[in-house]
Protein backbone atom coordinates (compact mmCIF):
# COMPACT_ATOMS: atom_id res chain seq x y z
CA UNK A 1 0.00 0.00 0.00
CA UNK A 2 3.02 2.37 1.13
CA UNK A 3 4.29 1.94 -2.32
CA UNK A 4 1.40 3.71 -4.48
CA UNK A 5 2.51 6.84 -1.93
CA UNK A 6 6.27 6.05 -1.93
CA UNK A 7 7.09 8.51 -4.56
CA UNK A 8 5.19 11.18 -2.54
CA UNK A 9 6.00 10.65 0.97
CA UNK A 10 9.64 10.40 -0.90
CA UNK A 11 9.23 14.26 -2.36
CA UNK A 12 7.09 15.41 0.38
CA UNK A 13 10.22 14.45 3.03
CA UNK A 14 12.30 16.09 0.52
CA UNK A 15 10.29 19.29 1.07
CA UNK A 16 10.27 18.73 3.92
CA UNK A 17 14.24 18.50 5.19
CA UNK A 18 14.46 21.92 2.77
CA UNK A 19 11.98 23.44 4.76
CA UNK A 20 13.62 22.72 7.88
CA UNK A 21 16.77 23.84 6.21
CA UNK A 22 15.27 27.18 5.28
CA UNK A 23 13.21 27.65 8.64
CA UNK A 24 17.32 28.53 10.13
CA UNK A 25 17.02 24.64 12.15
CA UNK A 26 20.80 23.80 12.18
CA UNK A 27 23.21 21.27 13.43
CA UNK A 28 26.66 20.09 13.78
CA UNK A 29 25.30 16.78 14.28
CA UNK A 30 23.49 14.89 11.68
CA UNK A 31 20.56 12.90 12.94
CA UNK A 32 16.91 12.49 12.05
CA UNK A 33 14.01 15.14 12.48
CA UNK A 34 11.34 13.86 14.87
CA UNK A 35 8.32 15.77 15.31
CA UNK A 36 8.14 16.77 18.95
CA UNK A 37 5.31 16.45 21.53
CA UNK A 38 2.71 17.53 19.60
CA UNK A 39 1.02 20.71 20.17
CA UNK A 40 -2.93 19.37 19.12
CA UNK A 41 -2.54 17.30 22.74
CA UNK A 42 -5.22 18.16 25.33
CA UNK A 43 -3.73 18.52 28.56
CA UNK A 44 -6.70 17.57 29.91
CA UNK A 45 -7.22 13.36 30.50
CA UNK A 46 -10.22 11.80 31.58
CA UNK A 47 -10.50 10.24 34.35
CA UNK A 48 -10.62 6.38 34.20
CA UNK A 49 -12.03 4.12 37.21
CA UNK A 50 -9.34 1.49 37.76
CA UNK A 51 -11.76 -1.03 36.92
CA UNK A 52 -11.57 0.30 33.40
CA UNK A 53 -9.14 -0.56 31.21
CA UNK A 54 -9.21 1.09 27.87
CA UNK A 55 -8.92 -1.14 24.96
CA UNK A 56 -5.61 1.04 23.63
CA UNK A 57 -3.78 -0.53 26.72
CA UNK A 58 -2.31 -3.55 25.10
CA UNK A 59 -1.54 -1.76 21.73
CA UNK A 60 2.19 -1.11 21.34
CA UNK A 61 2.69 1.98 18.88
CA UNK A 62 6.14 0.55 17.67
CA UNK A 63 3.88 -2.50 16.21
CA UNK A 64 1.47 -0.46 14.00
CA UNK A 65 3.89 0.86 11.58
CA UNK A 66 6.10 -2.52 9.78
CA UNK A 67 9.77 -1.69 8.19
CA UNK A 68 7.44 -3.97 5.33
CA UNK A 69 5.61 -0.70 4.62
CA UNK A 70 8.46 1.54 4.85
CA UNK A 71 10.58 -0.33 2.58
CA UNK A 72 9.73 1.56 -0.21
CA UNK A 73 10.93 5.15 0.91
CA UNK A 74 13.86 3.39 2.46
CA UNK A 75 14.93 2.06 6.12
CA UNK A 76 13.60 4.05 9.21
CA UNK A 77 14.94 3.20 12.72
CA UNK A 78 12.36 3.22 14.92
CA UNK A 79 12.20 4.95 19.17
CA UNK A 80 10.08 3.69 21.46
CA UNK A 81 9.06 6.42 24.26
CA UNK A 82 6.71 7.45 26.88
CA UNK A 83 5.50 10.69 28.34
CA UNK A 84 2.66 13.60 27.74
CA UNK A 85 0.02 11.31 28.61
CA UNK A 86 0.79 8.92 26.02
CA UNK A 87 2.92 5.73 24.85
CA UNK A 88 5.04 6.90 21.29
CA UNK A 89 6.98 5.50 18.90
CA UNK A 90 8.98 7.74 16.56
CA UNK A 91 10.67 6.76 12.70
CA UNK A 92 13.17 8.07 11.15
CA UNK A 93 14.90 7.76 8.17
CA UNK A 94 18.49 8.56 9.37
CA UNK A 95 21.04 11.03 7.25
CA UNK A 96 23.45 7.95 8.89
CA UNK A 97 21.81 5.71 6.82
CA UNK A 98 21.32 7.20 3.28
CA UNK A 99 18.01 9.04 4.40
CA UNK A 100 17.30 12.53 4.37
CA UNK A 101 15.76 12.98 8.04
CA UNK A 102 12.20 12.60 7.33
CA UNK A 103 10.92 11.23 10.82
CA UNK A 104 6.77 10.79 12.07
CA UNK A 105 5.59 9.75 15.03
CA UNK A 106 2.68 7.29 16.34
CA UNK A 107 1.45 7.59 19.91
CA UNK A 108 -1.72 6.04 22.29
CA UNK A 109 -3.71 7.95 24.19
CA UNK A 110 -4.85 6.07 26.86
CA UNK A 111 -7.01 8.63 28.39
CA UNK A 112 -7.71 11.18 25.50
CA UNK A 113 -10.33 10.95 22.94
CA UNK A 114 -10.45 12.15 19.46
CA UNK A 115 -12.70 15.15 21.17
CA UNK A 116 -9.96 16.38 23.25
CA UNK A 117 -7.75 17.26 20.30
CA UNK A 118 -6.24 21.02 20.46
CA UNK A 119 -6.57 22.90 17.45
CA UNK A 120 -2.86 23.72 16.14
CA UNK A 121 -4.07 26.69 14.42
CA UNK A 122 -5.92 25.63 11.24
CA UNK A 123 -8.83 24.18 13.04
CA UNK A 124 -10.40 20.68 13.88
CA UNK A 125 -11.36 18.66 10.70
CA UNK A 126 -13.28 15.34 11.25
CA UNK A 127 -12.30 12.34 8.92
CA UNK A 128 -12.51 9.27 8.35
CA UNK A 129 -9.33 6.79 7.44
CA UNK A 130 -10.88 2.92 6.68
CA UNK A 131 -14.28 4.08 7.93
CA UNK A 132 -12.67 4.86 11.38
CA UNK A 133 -13.63 8.02 13.33
CA UNK A 134 -11.15 10.97 13.23
CA UNK A 135 -9.80 14.41 13.54
CA UNK A 136 -7.54 16.61 12.23
CA UNK A 137 -5.71 19.62 12.81
CA UNK A 138 -2.44 21.72 11.44
CA UNK A 139 -0.59 24.21 11.87
CA UNK A 140 -1.02 26.07 9.16
CA UNK A 141 2.60 28.33 9.33
CA UNK A 142 4.33 25.53 9.28
CA UNK A 143 2.10 22.77 7.92
CA UNK A 144 2.88 20.25 10.98
CA UNK A 145 0.00 17.42 11.43
CA UNK A 146 -1.88 15.43 13.97
CA UNK A 147 -3.93 12.82 12.70
CA UNK A 148 -6.14 11.59 15.58
CA UNK A 149 -7.89 8.21 15.44
CA UNK A 150 -10.57 6.71 17.74
CA UNK A 151 -10.31 3.85 19.41
CA UNK A 152 -12.53 4.07 21.82
CA UNK A 153 -14.67 5.98 24.00
CA UNK A 154 -11.43 6.42 26.15
CA UNK A 155 -8.35 6.64 23.88
CA UNK A 156 -7.16 7.55 20.48
CA UNK A 157 -3.86 7.06 18.53
CA UNK A 158 -2.24 9.94 16.60
CA UNK A 159 -0.11 10.07 13.77
CA UNK A 160 2.02 13.32 13.71
CA UNK A 161 4.08 14.48 10.81
CA UNK A 162 6.33 17.66 11.15
CA UNK A 163 6.69 19.85 8.02
CA UNK A 164 5.04 21.10 5.06
CA UNK A 165 2.23 18.96 3.06
CA UNK A 166 2.41 17.22 7.20
CA UNK A 167 -1.44 15.96 6.37
CA UNK A 168 -0.45 14.48 3.55
CA UNK A 169 1.63 12.08 4.51
CA UNK A 170 0.11 12.03 8.31
CA UNK A 171 -3.46 10.62 6.35
CA UNK A 172 -0.97 8.09 4.19
CA UNK A 173 1.09 6.60 7.35
CA UNK A 174 -2.77 7.11 9.47
CA UNK A 175 -4.00 4.21 7.08
CA UNK A 176 -1.65 2.38 7.02
CA UNK A 177 -2.03 2.26 11.20
CA UNK A 178 -5.80 1.79 11.23
CA UNK A 179 -5.87 -1.64 10.12
CA UNK A 180 -3.63 -2.92 13.16
CA UNK A 181 -6.17 -1.06 15.28
CA UNK A 182 -8.66 -3.13 17.17
CA UNK A 183 -12.24 -2.63 16.14
CA UNK A 184 -14.20 0.06 17.72
CA UNK A 185 -15.95 -1.50 20.86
Amino acid sequence: MIAKYGRILTGISAVTLLSLGVSGCSSEKQGVAEPGPSPSVSSSEKTIPSSVVPVSASIDPCELISAADLADIGKFESEYREGGAARSCYWGHSFENGGDGFGFGVSVRDAQTIESVNDNGGGLQSADINQRPAVSTEDPNSGDCTFAMKIDDLSRVDVTVTGEDGCEIAEVIAGLVEPRLPDIP
